[in-house]
């Protein structure tokens, strides 16, 4: 498989994501990513440790 990545403006999302969801799941795989919540790399890491704090203090 391919990979294309494409920015659609918003009044055209929606249509386009109803065409691509006719193709067979078997020829294609849709990943939405929201454009605006884009992380820095600090952020994201501040992130996944908060969310797995209580793993850590378990595992500590």
């Amino acid at each position: 498989m391919k990979t294309l990545n494409i920015q659609i403006d918003d009044s055209l999302y929606a249509s386009l994501l109803e065409m691509l969801k006719k193709i067979p799941k078997s020829k294609i795989k849709i990943q939405e990513l929201d454009s605006t919540n884009d992380l820095s790399f600090e952020q994201a890491t501040n992130y996944a440790l908060e969310k797995n704090k209580e793993l850590y203090k378990r595992l500590s």
